[in-house]
C-alpha cells in the first residue's frame, strides 16, 4: 500500500473534491484520481461515491480513512522522533487563542512549561474565534482556545473540552459617569452609550449582542474590532465602553487604566479547548491531554 495514495485519498475526503484536492496537493487531478483508484483496487472497496451534491465518502471508506489519518500522523511524526534522538527539540504543538485570553491561560501554562510539555516547542497564535475555527478545520492548528458558540456556528468535525468560565463585565474609562457607581450596571441603560464590539456572529461579540437582543433593544455600536486588546485601547481613549470577560481586563484595572463594573442581567462565557475530531499522532494526543489538564480550573 503506497503512502502517497493514502495522502491523496485523505485530501479528497477533506475537501470532498478531486479537483480541489489536486490544487491543495499541487498536482494534476488525473494523478489524484489514478492513485485513489489504485488504492481502492488494492483494498477491495470504493472510498468515494459521486452524488448530485458532489463527492461523498462511503461507509467503509470513512472507517478506513479514520484509521489512515492516525497512521499518516504517526508516520509524519517520525521526523520529530529523529530530531529528539539527535538531542534537538522534538515536536511542535500549534495552538490558536482568542484575544484577551493570554491573561487567563498563559500563566498556567508557562509557569511550568518544561514539566507540562517537555521537549515541545509551543507555537501560539492569537486570532478571532472564527479564524481559529477555520484554521482548525484547515489543519493549520492542532488546537484552539475559544469561546463556546452555538453548535451551528462551529464547523463540523470540531469537538471541545471546557477549560473555565468567566463573568462578562462592563469596562469603562475611570472618569466615565458609569464608573462612579457601585451597583451592577443594567444593560438596558446602555442603549444610548457608544459601545465597542467584537465579532458579532461568534465568540464574545455574539454573547454581548445577545445581552441586548434578549432585552429587545439594539446597542449603539461605535465600532467593531477583531480583538479585545484593540477594544480595551479604544475604551481607554475615553470614546466608548465595552463588555468583556472579567479576567481579560485584570492588568488594565490593576494599572488604573480601566474600571470594571458587573452587569445585570449577569452573563458568563465558557472558554474551551477546541480540536478536530480526527485523532492526531499518539504523541500529540498526549500533548493535548497534558495541555488541557494544565489549562483547566
Amino acid at each position: 500500500m503506497d503512502f502517497r495514495q493514502i495522502r491523496y485519498a485523505l485530501a479528497v475526503a477533506k475537501v470532498r473534491s478531486f479537483t480541489n484536492a489536486a490544487t491543495r496537493l499541487n498536482i494534476s487531478q488525473s494523478a489524484v484520481s489514478e492513485q485513489v483508484k489504485l488504492l481502492e483496487d488494492e483494498i477491495g472497496f470504493p472510498l468515494f461515491r459521486r452524488t448530485p451534491r458532489g463527492i461523498e465518502v462511503t461507509e467503509r471508506g470513512r472507517s478506513f480513512l479514520y484509521e489512515a489519518e492516525r497512521v499518516v500522523s504517526d508516520v509524519m511524526s517520525l521526523s520529530d522522533t529523529a530530531r529528539r534522538l539527535r538531542g534537538e527539540p522534538s515536536d511542535t504543538l500549534t495552538i490558536g487563542m482568542g484575544s484577551g485570553m493570554a491573561q487567563i491561560f498563559m500563566p498556567r501554562l508557562f509557569g511550568d512549561l518544561n514539566t507540562i510539555l517537555p521537549g515541545v516547542r509551543l507555537e501560539v497564535f492569537t486570532a478571532p474565534t472564527k479564524s481559529i475555527f477555520d484554521d482548525l478545520h484547515e489543519e493549520r492548528l492542532d488546537a484552539g482556545i475559544a469561546i463556546e458558540s452555538d453548535p451551528d456556528r462551529v464547523p463540523a468535525g470540531l469537538v471541545f473540552d471546557r477549560l473555565t468560565e468567566a463573568d462578562m463585565v462592563l469596562i469603562a474609562p475611570p472618569k466615565h459617569p458609569l464608573a462612579r457607581g457601585r451597583k451592577p450596571v443594567d444593560v438596558g441603560r446602555l442603549v444610548a452609550e457608544p459601545i465597542v464590539m467584537s465579532e458579532l456572529t461568534v465568540g464574545y461579540g455574539q454573547v454581548v449582542l445577545s445581552l441586548f437582543t434578549d432585552l429587545g433593544i439594539r446597542p449603539n455600536i461605535l465600532t467593531v474590532a477583531d480583538n479585545i486588546e484593540t477594544m480595551k485601547v479604544i475604551v481607554q481613549s475615553g470614546t466608548g465602553i465595552a463588555i468583556v470577560p472579567r479576567p481579560c481586563a485584570h492588568n488594565e484595572v490593576a494599572l488604573g487604566a480601566l474600571k470594571v463594573l458587573p452587569i445585570v442581567p449577569k452573563r458568563s462565557v465558557a472558554l474551551s479547548l477546541f480540536r478536530r475530531r480526527q485523532p492526531l499522532s499518539r504523541r500529540k494526543e498526549g500533548y493535548l491531554a497534558a495541555l488541557t489538564g494544565a489549562l483547566k480550573d
